[in-house]
């Protein structure tokens, strides 16, 4: 016998309703750069709920642009994205969205253009209070409320300035980088970095190490262009491949001073972004 399936029916006015912000600020972005913007920043955010704000992306609000930063204590990432335009009341403010509302915010826009829709603009209305954000994308609204607390003074972990920079294919690095983590499993996903001139040669190269006493070991090069005396760094290379997924540049600017102190990616000829990466301390 077959059998029909029976829906318990819910009357609209027993959802619950989804407040609304009466003042407050709006802002209008553009929602290619918003989308981009997330999917560089939110990588970094904290998925443990033991610091609650962590968890969510600092958001600081002017009227040319947001910045948005994201640190789990092992990584930090940053971005600035323009404003199109900025109303009510006065800037610059500070809140902490949920990283997790934010990656929904991503999902919705990949779904708007994925239909063809014209997303040119994505609309957020902040609470004057700040303690709700509402964004319009589309036909849609989205609204979440923000993370209290005080944002870790992120500024403090960023070296004043670095002794080594390399540019690298971000393609190759990558397929050196998944190679290595072969390698790097079961030896705490640990992979060095040892950048330097290559003997006779007059060029230089970056080589990705990893091994263990089970797998065995491997290591590869890539030629770079160095400048400064490059050295070793080692890294779990999960946070390196998050990090160079999540952008599209060809190449990709790397930063060291020594192997204890952080690193930073940036990507060549733009100011508004770039990745922080604690080290992993290399066993003598």
């Amino acid at each position: 016998k077959g059998h029909s399936a029976r829906f318990a029916t819910m009357a609209v006015e027993d959802f619950p309703a989804i407040p609304k912000i009466e003042h407050g600020y709006i802002l209008k972005i553009s929602s290619s750069e918003l989308s981009h913007a997330i999917s560089k920043v939110a990588i970094a955010a904290a998925v443990d709920e033991g610091r609650p704000v962590l968890t969510g992306i600092l958001c600081e609000i002017a009227k040319d642009a947001v910045t948005m930063v994201a640190t789990d204590g092992y990584r930090l990432s940053f971005q600035r994205v323009v404003v199109s335009s900025a109303s009510g009341g006065n800037l610059p403010v500070k809140m902490i969205v949920p990283a997790r509302a934010m990656i929904e915010v991503n999902k919705l826009i990949a779904e708007s253009t994925g239909e063809d829709s014209e997303v040119g603009n994505v609309e957020m209305i902040i609470a004057e209070g700040l303690n709700q954000l509402n964004i319009k994308i589309s036909n849609v609204e989205f609204t979440t409320r923000v993370i209290e607390g005080s944002f870790p003074p992120w500024q403090k972990i960023i070296p004043d300035k670095f002794t080594s920079l390399v540019n690298a294919n971000r393609e190759e690095l990558v397929r050196l980088i998944r190679i290595a983590s072969i390698f790097a499993r079961d030896s705490g996903n640990i992979i060095k970095l040892t950048i330097g001139p290559k003997d006779g040669s007059g060029t230089s190269v970056l080589r990705v190490a990893a091994g263990n006493k089970q797998v065995g070991s491997n290591e590869a090069e890539m030629e770079v262009a160095l400048s400064g005396r490059g050295g070793e760094i080692a890294f779990n290379f999960r946070y390196l491949l998050e990090m160079l997924s999540s952008i599209d540049s060809e190449d990709i600017n790397f930063q060291m001073i020594e192997s204890l102190n952080p690193g930073r990616i940036t990507i060549p000829e733009k100011d508004d972004y770039f990745h922080i990466v604690m080290p992993v301390r290399l066993q003598s």
